[in-house]
Parts: C-alpha cells; sequence; structure tokens
C-alpha cells in the first residue's frame, strides 16, 4: 500500500472514531470509542469506568445543569427555559444530515399535533474548533444560524459535548445514538425517550 494510501485509511479510522464517539456510527456493545485525536482506543478507565454508561431513563429527572448557549453565543438557562412547561429536546448534530432531518421532521409533527408543547433542538457538538481560532461555541452558533434560516428550523441551542470526558453531556445522559429525543413533563420528569429515526403519531408525545 502506498503512502497516499495509508494517510488515506488512517485518517478514516480518525474520522469513524470521531464519528462514533459522538454517536453518529453504530456501534455494539462490544466496542469502545476511539479518540477524535488519534484514533486510538481508551480503556474504560478512560472514559470513567465504563465504555457504555447506562442511560437516563423515563422517571428520572432531566438534568439541565450543563453549559447551553443560545445562536448568538450567549448562555443560556435551560432549566428556566423548561420551567413548568412540557418539553421535548432533541438532541442532534449538524455534521449528520439525517439527524438533521429528524429533527426537521419532529418540528412538523408537533407543529400540525402538538403546538400547546414546546421543542428545543440541542446540537451536541461543536464545530470548527481548528479552523475558528478555538472558538467552538461561535462557529456552531453559525452554523445553526444557517440551518434556522435554510431548514426553517426553530428554538436551536448549542450543547458543547466531549465524548471522551466522563462528565461530557453524551456520558453523563448516556445517549449514544443521535437524534435522541427527551419528553419531558412541566415536573422536569422524563416521560419517554426515543433514539433514531421514528414514524410520530398522535400520542407519542
Amino acid at each position: 500500500m502506498n503512502t497516499n494510501k495509508v494517510s488515506m485509511a488512517r485518517g478514516s479510522a480518525v474520522i469513524a472514531g470521531a464519528l462514533a464517539a459522538i454517536g453518529l456510527l453504530a456501534l455494539s456493545s462490544a466496542c469502545a470509542f476511539a479518540t477524535s485525536k488519534d484514533g486510538i482506543f481508551p480503556s474504560a478507565d478512560q472514559v470513567g469506568g465504563q465504555v457504555y454508561v447506562n442511560p437516563i431513563k423515563p422517571g428520572s429527572s432531566f438534568p439541565t445543569d450543563y453549559p447551553v448557549f443560545d445562536l448568538a453565543s450567549k448562555p443560556v438557562d435551560l432549566g428556566k427555559l423548561m420551567a413548568g412547561k412540557k418539553t421535548v429536546i432533541a438532541f442532534f448534530i449538524t455534521a449528520a444530515p439525517a439527524s438533521v432531518r429528524d429533527l426537521k421532521k419532529l418540528q412538523d409533527f408537533m407543529q400540525a399535533n402538538e403546538p400547546g408543547v414546546q421543542l428545543l433542538g440541542l446540537n451536541a457538538d461543536t464545530v470548527g474548533v481548528a479552523l475558528e481560532s478555538g472558538k467552538p461555541i461561535e462557529a456552531t452558533a453559525r452554523t445553526l444560524r444557517i440551518y434556522e434560516q435554510e431548514q426553517k428550523l426553530k428554538n436551536l441551542y448549542v450543547a458543547p459535548n466531549d465524548a471522551l470526558d466522563p462528565k461530557g453531556l453524551s456520558n453523563r445522559l448516556g445517549f449514544r445514538g443521535l437524534s435522541t429525543v427527551f419528553v419531558v413533563k412541566p415536573d422536569g420528569v422524563i416521560e419517554k425517550v426515543y433514539v433514531g429515526p421514528q414514524n410520530w403519531k398522535k400520542g407519542d408525545i
């Protein structure tokens, strides 16, 4: 295999590892994350002692004490946004077109069938870290503004996620597929959880 092919193969492995780490690729429970830096699989201890943490489930309180930013890159209080309202939280990622389509499909369904329930789309990643002078929040918010305009998506937010940090958002909530949707009651308790594409119907929300 020549040098170019080796470099391409290594690059593909790194990309696949990064996508797997943020939940874009479906992996068996026997697999670990690959680091987005060099493609090396960390040990269970490096990711908090357990490769796949147990996800939060219906009946649990939905945590809101983590950084979330609006499209102006300003911090917002997710708890205040949700307080006293039935809320659907949809984690997605702009780097995966299918995830964005899932969000758009959910939004269209809710506008037609659940107008009294608020939908918040949380982009569980940051983009352009290496290319944006270390300003990932601003870069991600700018990308979301484009999707807001082009896809007519509403209520979009940046929810930074480090999948290799035991305290990272995806590890804390235990989600591995995108999109992941949480239906949360006005009292903050999770009612339902959906992972991946759905054929939404009345009663789901």
